[in-house]
């Protein structure tokens, strides 16, 4: 059987007449197409083609196909049959069909053409390893479009400007995950995790003496190493938290403080939920973790908060669950600032998380103001730089930071890069009222950066471009001799697909088609909240109508299920302080305007909205 994805771009890339005679003369694999149920699939993606293109899609709930029941789809030892494979995939397709032409409440972008890599689906593509490193499986990967790629990001992203012709000229080091930001964060997290621990970096930047030994014999020095730390037991340098202690890896201060390598943990309320995860997988601690019930907190409610923030979100010690953000859904600053250098002082190194484009209110982080404040903080208590001495040669160092800026740039990585260009370039107007938020690697003290491939560029794959700042990542374990080079990444094994898809976008698209790309979401939001405003002006109850400067999405409040389902809304319980002071449960939903949504779609969804009945509390 012809393969779902294949057929149904060459539907999309045909009209009527052609697709017929170019399938009649189709082969697949080497074999002639059997046209038994190619109608019925052609008949399907026609309509939703026709939905996509008008934006009109059907009111009768009839066109919104159920999903694929779990019994037509369990698979039995013996095999099922041609026609029980063929329902199989013909339900399946009406389904996703007939939702794709109205997807509007999640960050990821239907509007995408693979007519240039379908021939590669039917390859078993391995990047496996490094991108940047000789591999054994050099015949079967797609590393080189891969470097191609994060060269593209990498200049975007304003950490490398020119094309290198020596690897050492190289400052970032990266690669094209195989699962969504989630992957490069977590391994933001790791390396930032060994970083601060002390461990021995890849490239240090620096590397010399002891300036103790000074043509002294080197049990000077050894002495002064291990005054700090003991003697380093190799064989037992990993402690049962997975990672190595500051015990093993030197010191940065005279005073041998034991927080020193000790990282602690800062993210907001709105991050992305996967960091919580991550945390306790790599068994790292957040600034709740270590303070609460240790030492008072620096923020006292409700003068230090802000007026939107809500006393639940404190625990019994009077310690924030995470960094209280402001009521647009971006990262408190003044709170940061206060919690960082509580930490800072007593000699914890921090690690802050920084967001463009929360997932529900999509918020963007100020991260170079944040980091403004927080350098001269970092120097007056000598976390800015210090010197790191290494267990493997403990009579040499390094010089490193002593924090670690991550930003999380699943959504607004791209969005939020090319919507500056546009308000520079004076096509739209600065919309955001404390300033354009700078986030990227332009940013001297920024580390590492993600962003997904399937959000606002749109892949079929989900996948994203992780990069951080070569001479920081810290050393690999090993070097796989099954590979034939070095793995620094997270997941090994690495599907070479995602690549050629963004490959092929990148070559086709300009700065400028990014950039207009970003001014239509522009349009496309201020032209949803002035339908979504009119609406409002009919309805006899609030609506809650609610949108964050430049980001990509409108909510307000949850419609019925029936709705919810059928346009897949993200919803979300929010805790809204009223007129009067006090704090009540809202439940929201949010579209996201992302670039195949059309104005007929926001307007066929806003009908449905003023239907009776739309909303289940109408008062």
């Amino acid at each position: 059987m012809i393969a779902m994805m294949y057929l149904q771009r060459l539907i999309l890339s045909q009209n009527r007449n052609n697709f017929w005679q170019k399938l009649n003369k189709s082969r697949f694999n080497g074999q002639k197409i059997n046209l038994r149920g190619v109608r019925f699939v052609y008949r399907a993606q026609e309509k939703s083609n026709i939905a996509i293109k008008n934006g009109r899609i059907a009111s009768d709930k009839q066109h919104w196909h159920p999903i694929l029941p779990k019994e037509d789809a369990k698979l039995s030892d013996g095999g099922l049959s041609f026609e029980q494979r063929e329902s199989v995939w013909n339900q399946l397709h009406s389904h996703l069909f007939s939702y794709q032409s109205a997807f509007l409440g999640f960050q990821i972008n239907q509007s995408f053409n693979s007519e240039k890599t379908k021939l590669f689906m039917d390859m078993a593509i391995n990047n496996d390893g490094d991108p940047f490193s000789a591999s054994s499986l050099d015949a079967m990967n797609t590393k080189v479009m891969e470097c191609a790629v994060l060269d593209y990001f990498a200049k975007l992203w304003g950490i490398q400007q020119s094309n290198i012709s020596d690897e050492k000229e190289r400052a970032y080091w990266g690669y094209i995950t195989s699962m969504g930001s989630s992957e490069g964060s977590l391994l933001a997290l790791l390396n930032a995790r060994d970083y601060l621990a002390g461990m021995p970096l890849n490239s240090p930047t620096h590397n010399f003496e002891c300036p103790h030994a000074d043509n002294k014999d080197e049990s000077e020095s050894h002495k002064v190493f291990n005054e700090h730390h003991g003697t380093v037991n190799q064989s037992q340098e990993f402690t049962k938290n997975g990672y190595v202690s500051a015990k093993n890896y030197g010191f940065a201060s005279s005073e041998g403080n034991p927080n020193n390598f000790t990282p602690v943990v800062f993210f907001a309320q709105d991050c992305h939920h996967g960091f919580e995860k991550a945390l306790r997988v790599l068994q790292m601690k957040s600034f709740g973790d270590i303070g609460s019930g240790k030492f008072p907190c620096p923020l006292k409610y409700p003068n230090d908060y802000p007026s939107s923030f809500s006393d639940e979100f404190i625990d019994q010690n009077g310690w924030p669950r995470a960094v209280p953000v402001e009521e647009d859904g971006s990262i408190s600053i003044p709170c940061l600032v206060k919690l960082v250098t509580s930490f800072v002082s007593r000699g914890y190194p921090p690690l802050v998380i920084f967001t463009c484009g929360t997932t529900f209110k999509g918020a963007n982080d100020n991260a170079q103001a944040a980091i403004n404040e927080l350098v001269p903080i970092l120097k007056q208590h000598d976390m800015y730089e210090r010197r790191v001495y290494s267990s493997e040669h403990p009579i040499k160092s390094d010089v490193r930071n002593g924090f670690w800026f991550h930003i999380d740039g699943a959504l607004g990585g791209a969005q939020l890069r090319f919507l500056e260009m546009a308000i520079n370039q004076g096509l739209v107007r600065n919309m955001f009222p404390d300033g354009f938020p700078v986030f990227d690697f332009r940013i001297p003290e920024v580390k590492s950066l993600v962003m997904s491939l399937h959000k606002w560029f749109g892949c079929p794959v989900p996948s994203s471009v992780f990069v951080m700042r070569k001479m920081d990542q810290v050393k690999p374990l090993k070097n796989p001799l099954c590979i034939g080079g070095l793995d620094s990444t997270l997941s090994g094994s690495r599907g070479g697909h995602s690549v050629l898809f963004m490959w092929d976008l990148l070559s086709k698209m300009s700065y400028d088609d990014f950039r207009d790309m970003a001014v239509r979401g522009v349009e496309m939001v201020a032209f949803s909240m002035m339908k979504l405003q009119e609406l409002q002006k009919e309805l006899p109850f609030d609506l809650w109508l609610s949108h964050t400067p430049g980001s990509l999405f409108v909510y307000f409040r949850q419609p019925n299920q029936d709705i919810v389902r059928r346009y897949c809304l993200g919803s979300k319980l929010l805790k809204v302080k009223t007129v009067g002071g006090t704090f009540e449960d809202r439940i929201y939903s949010q579209i996201c305007l992302m670039p195949h949504v059309t104005e007929n779609l926001v307007l066929h969804f806003i009908e449905e909205l003023r239907a009776p009945g739309a909303f289940s509390v109408q008062k």
